[in-house]
């Protein structure tokens, strides 16, 4: 069993964000099952203290929920609650132009808001859904997404959840009407001048496949961020595995160890990475043929270690932040 001790924490990325682990990724099948969310959860904790967030999605076992929430209260850690599986299992979509499915969809989501706090959630995560078959329609579904949204974040209002949207591409793979960081940004300030608070997460594949510049996303983007994802993607159009895959780090895709550790520097610099908010920061890996879902968890924790190592180096001279 590995454990990192206090002191090699203080010089780890812990110290300026809290890492995470998808257990949706590691173990994609384990809401299948009563107890494997929960025991996925207690291999990780297990394994390592590195994780100190979580990303599940919807946990169907009562029993299992309080479960989850005791373990995630007990370690005070932050667990984000992520809908996409029932999403695509029962044809939501918030930007739908056809209005009785889109309030259908959005209904959806305030119905797990009971369920998610049940697990000790601490953030509901939801995704725009296709974008309109007739690609010149994409501006008026953003509008209707705007829609769905408000009433998603004023429902939370009075909740200890927070919701956040992660933009997918638009055009590229996934296909999604919210896409392009700036037009997620613009929603979220647009909901927030009408009271309620509507957060992000954004993905590195996704703003690559968009054609969004990481950096400046972030950037643009920092007050509405509440998780933020590294994730491969293969840009080659004509590769088999073109798209958004959640591959392992490096070929075929784009992203590789030293491409997060660039990253990672360019967010510490900015004041993005900081020892006040330590935001959270996830892989995003699939569990893929010959690998074991604790492997997922090694190499996205080696990936992370790794490339903070490198990217302490590459900013030691940066002006501290926090």
């Amino acid at each position: 069993m590995v454990k990192t001790g206090t002191a090699e924490r203080e010089a780890a990325l812990a110290e300026v964000a809290r890492p995470g682990v998808m257990i949706s990724n590691a173990w994609p099948d384990s809401r299948e099952t009563e107890g494997a969310t929960f025991q996925a959860i207690e291999s990780v904790f297990g394994d390592s203290d590195f994780f100190e967030a979580l990303q599940v999605v919807d946990v169907p076992f009562a029993s299992e929920r309080r479960s989850i929430a005791a373990l995630v209260k007990e370690r005070g850690i932050p667990l984000t609650y992520t809908l996409t599986r029932v999403f695509a299992e029962n044809g939501l979509n918030l930007s739908d132009l056809e209005t009785a499915n889109r309030e259908r969809s959005w209904r959806a989501v305030v119905d797990r808001f009971d369920e998610a706090e049940a697990t000790g959630a601490a953030t509901v995560g939801v995704v725009s859904g296709a974008r309109p078959a007739e690609g010149g329609r994409r501006a008026e579904a953003l509008k209707a997404l705007e829609d769905s949204l408000f009433h998603i974040a004023g429902a939370a209002a009075d909740r200890p959840l927070n919701v956040l949207i992660e933009p997918l591409d638009y055009e590229a793979h996934k296909r999604c009407t919210l896409g392009k960081t700036e037009e997620a940004v613009d929603i979220c300030r647009s909901i927030a001048s009408r009271g309620p608070a509507l957060g992000l997460c954004l993905d590195t594949a996704h703003m690559i496949l968009n054609g969004d510049d990481v950096i400046e996303s972030v950037e643009m983007a920092r007050d509405f961020i509440l998780e933020f994802h590294f994730c491969n993607c293969v840009t080659d159009r004509r590769h088999p595995l073109f798209g958004d895959r959640h591959l392992p780090f490096g070929p075929p895709g784009v992203v590789n160890t030293g491409v997060v550790a660039q990253k990672m520097a360019a967010m510490r610099h900015m004041g993005f990475l900081n020892p006040r908010d330590r935001p959270r920061v996830l892989c995003e890996v699939i569990l893929n043929e010959g690998m074991t879902s604790m492997d997922v968890v090694r190499h996205c924790r080696k990936t992370l270690q790794a490339a903070w190592e490198t990217a302490r180096g590459l900013c030691r001279d940066a002006p501290a932040d926090g």
